[in-house]
């Protein structure tokens, strides 16, 4: 659940998300058809009271809605083609069925649904749960990057996704900074300018790299095999993210650029470089954000500047910044405007 320990406390997941009340069963599922997961529904006791508070936002290439709900219902949801989705609990606890297979969404577990697949759910009378859009394209894509070929099977992942392990809880807290990213700025929509932009597209690409590496699905045997890369495929990782650090680069990038899949590139550079490919990309970053706020002409503020190379959770990237080069941000920003 959501109460759990995370990056921000739950109220401030969502302070500023705004809230639409319905209380009529099949408006509810309208509205929710288009911003989470397609479903027709019906109550289990016929005239009993109902009512869903429902609240979201898009980022770029992602959606997330918050919706709880009074009113014990019968659901059978079905996604589009174009759409994977995660449920998560953030109160109270339900059991879907996938397959003839129960699969809970309660603390520590979670539902993956992937396109078409059918489930089935039977709610309890008081619930509330959030619903993670990703889209196929992008989930796909960044796949074929990391296997470096086509796929010609349907991606279907393991619809059960246990969120205990480190995995499962580094992805909670990056679906917590991007509810939090999501709702503010103009409109609730976080993507209006390059740099929040940025920023999203970063969250959304490390959500999917760590989907694609943590969740049991049919390719996972494939991303599995550890080849060996030589010093030049690493060489050439290093120099695509030295060159294109100013964009948002995901793992399937740099194992595009680098002509070697993931699991082999990610050993490679450990053996070699004592750190993984996304390790070195932030590394390369902080660097960056050092050079900006050292510049005396520079007149964005730590944060904003933070931003621009693609750090969200500022408290973390002040306690990496401090490490490296000694001192916080701030006081390297002071020193260039006032020497």
């Amino acid at each position: 659940m959501f109460s759990g320990p995370l990056d921000q406390p739950r109220q401030k997941l969502f302070e500023n998300w705004s809230v639409l009340e319905i209380a009529d069963i099949d408006q509810a599922a309208s509205l929710l058809s288009t911003s989470a997961i397609p479903y027709r529904c019906e109550l289990r006791r016929p005239g009993a009271p109902f009512s869903t508070r429902i609240s979201g936002s898009q980022g770029p290439r992602t959606s997330v809605s918050r919706v709880h709900t009074t009113g014990a219902m019968t659901v059978h949801a079905r996604l589009p083609e174009d759409s994977y989705a995660i449920v998560l609990a953030v109160t109270g606890e339900l059991e879907h069925r996938v397959q003839g297979q129960a699969v809970p969404v309660r603390s520590g577990f979670a539902l993956l649904q992937s396109p078409m697949q059918p489930v089935e759910v039977q709610t309890p009378e008081h619930f509330e749960v959030l619903f993670l859009k990703l889209r196929r394209e992008h989930v796909v894509q960044e796949l074929e990057k990391l296997l470096l070929r086509r796929i010609q099977a349907p991606l279907v992942f393991s619809s059960r996704f246990d969120m205990r392990p480190a995995a499962g809880q580094t992805f909670r807290r990056l679906v917590a900074n991007l509810c939090v990213h999501l709702g503010q700025g103009p409109g609730k929509q976080h993507a209006g300018t390059e740099e929040t932009g940025f920023a999203a597209r970063a969250l959304e690409d490390h959500l999917v790299t760590l989907l694609l590496d943590s969740q049991r699905h049919n390719y996972s045997r494939l991303l599995v095999r550890d080849q060996h890369a030589g010093p030049w495929q690493v060489r050439s990782a290093e120099e695509f993210m030295s060159a294109n650090a100013h964009l948002t680069l995901s793992l399937g990038d740099i194992c595009l650029a680098a002509g070697v899949g993931c699991r082999t590139l990610q050993h490679s550079f450990q053996r070699k470089r004592g750190c993984t490919p996304m390790q070195f990309l932030r590394a390369l970053r902080l660097q960056h954000v050092y050079s900006d706020l050292s510049r005396s002409g520079e007149t964005a503020t730590v944060t904003e500047v933070a931003s621009r190379w693609g750090f969200l959770h500022f408290g973390r990237f002040a306690g990496e910044y401090q490490m490296r080069f000694g001192e916080k941000p701030s006081a390297t920003a002071r020193r260039s405007r006032n020497p």
